[in-house]
């Protein structure tokens, strides 16, 4: 009995690649009730409370990224003193520190991420036999990547004062809820609220319950249930019809929403419980009526930082219509680049920045308002979103274009019956999905104010009942959240 204590006890301090921790693992609901009680004890004000939040939000990092946390910690002590460095000078010195210091942030995410695929792309272009490496992809790097990025800038800029002590921006790098798949959490947001935590009245511990609740639904409901025949279909495609793909690629879009929107409502629910608040990241994007309306809805942390350190610094549309255009174009293009070293990100975040172009140019002339107008405009959003999604998901870029090709020149739509005969769970979950999302955004709200009003006695029975629902109906095999891969 003793070893098998131990043994379990010794299992809780181990790490892997393979199984990183999950807001949806057990293990971790369970140490996240077990630390918010001793976090409890803490007055609001302590600086020991904010030490306590760290050394969770270190130890939650290292069961994901075991011994790349040493690495995760050099970045943030090298930005606390360049920071200030920069901050005080000025002229020459100053900018040399400060392209020192981005350098040093990116380093990391350029040599981990792309060093491979810059040298498949070499040795395939000029016939050359440079060795690849192993190497594992620290989880979150690319979103610490952008906060580091972001707070050096800002501070540079003179927008923010670089943090007075070390601990406030170690907490505000390392705080867990949003370190390892977002929300992007800008410094200006988040610095202010260390030393002025929320107070967890009645109203924010429902606020809090209900996004995690809800975000627990998204993901072991819906995005899991829909991913085992995402799954299924991709790992041959060959093997499926034109109309079975296409059925696959409506359920890959609402997959991809539902877990990461998932995973954001997670994240922002467990930091209202902190007392912190988090920026939303998701606003209906499938409502939207033309691509640019999509990127002001979908993954807002990361369109803004795009828009906010890429976009303008290059001239945003401030030097004449063909640079506007140019520069949202290698906006996107980087955009896509940031998702992962391959070039159906590539061709994703080009093709977004060349919708994006051609929406501007053809709202110039186009302005049709009247609401039959405005539900095509919704439909044909989603179904480009819906197809260049495709390059997400499909196993390389010629596999993606092998799915579109047989999707519109080979679909069968009259397969519909006899597919619902065998597969009638995944058309469910498909309208179910449609039904959630295309809902009209005013119904949505008042259903969310009627649950939130409702008294605080009540709550605990919500929640055992909302736990039991998907413990019932989840699948059994738990996906990993798909951003984590980013």
């Amino acid at each position: 009995m003793a070893n098998t204590f131990f043994s379990d006890l010794s299992g809780a301090f181990t790490y892997s690649f393979k199984e990183p921790w999950f807001f949806t693992d057990y293990g971790f609901l369970l140490t996240l009730s077990v630390f918010l009680i001793g976090y409890a004890i803490f007055r609001p004000d302590s600086k020991l409370k904010s030490i306590y939040l760290i050394l969770f939000s270190l130890f939650f990092y290292y069961k994901s990224s075991g011994p790349f946390l040493l690495l995760f910690l050099l970045v943030i002590v090298c930005d606390y003193f360049l920071s200030r460095a920069i901050y005080r000078l000025s002229g020459i010195k100053k900018n040399l520190l400060l392209i020192f210091s981005i350098g040093y942030s990116i380093s990391f995410l350029l040599y981990f991420k792309y060093s491979n695929f810059f040298i498949d792309n070499i040795n395939y272009w000029f016939t050359s036999d440079f060795k690849t490496n192993d190497l594992f992809l620290p989880i979150g790097i690319s979103f610490y990547t952008f906060q580091s990025v972001s707070y050096i800038l800002d501070v540079s800029k003179k927008e923010i004062k670089p943090s007075e002590n070390i601990i406030d921006y170690t907490f505000y790098m390392t705080f867990f809820p949003h370190l390892v798949a977002g929300p992007i959490v800008r410094a200006k947001d988040f610095l202010p609220q260390i030393p002025n935590p929320l107070h967890i009245n009645s109203e924010i511990l429902k606020e809090a319950v209900f996004k995690i609740s809800v975000g627990l639904a998204k993901k072991l409901l819906i995005a899991d249930y829909l991913a085992k025949y995402v799954d299924m279909l991709h790992a041959a495609p060959d093997g499926f019809s034109g109309f079975e793909h296409w059925i696959a690629m409506y359920s890959y879009a609402f997959q991809i929403y539902f877990d990461f929107s998932g995973y954001s409502d997670i994240a922002i629910g467990i930091a209202l419980l902190l007392g912190y608040r988090l920026k939303e990241n998701f606003q209906n994007p499938y409502v939207a009526q033309n691509i640019t309306s999509f990127w002001r809805r979908w993954h807002i942390s990361l369109s803004l930082w795009l828009r906010d350190y890429i976009y303008i610094p290059l001239g945003g549309n401030r030097k004449g219509v063909f640079l506007t255009y140019l520069f949202l174009f290698l906006t996107m293009l980087i955009g896509g680049f940031w998702h992962g070293a391959d070039w159906k990100f590539i061709f994703w975040g080009v093709s977004h920045g060349m919708l994006l172009i051609v929406h501007k140019l053809i709202s110039k002339i186009y302005k049709w308002e009247y609401p039959p107008i405005k539900i095509l405009h919704i439909f044909i959003t989603f179904h480009f979103v819906s197809f260049l999604w495709l390059f997400f998901r499909s196993e390389n870029i010629f596999l993606a274009f092998e799915s579109i090709k047989r999707i519109i020149i080979s679909n069968n739509f009259m397969e519909f019956w006899s597919f619902y005969s065998a597969r009638p769970e995944v058309i469910f979950m498909l309208f179910a999905s449609a039904l959630i999302v295309f809902s009209p955004e005013v119904l949505k709200q008042k259903l969310i104010n009627r649950i939130l009003s409702l008294p605080l006695i009540l709550w605990p029975f919500i929640l055992l009942v909302i736990l039991q629902v998907i413990l019932q109906f989840r699948d059994d095999s738990i996906q990993p959240f798909i951003y984590f891969q980013f």
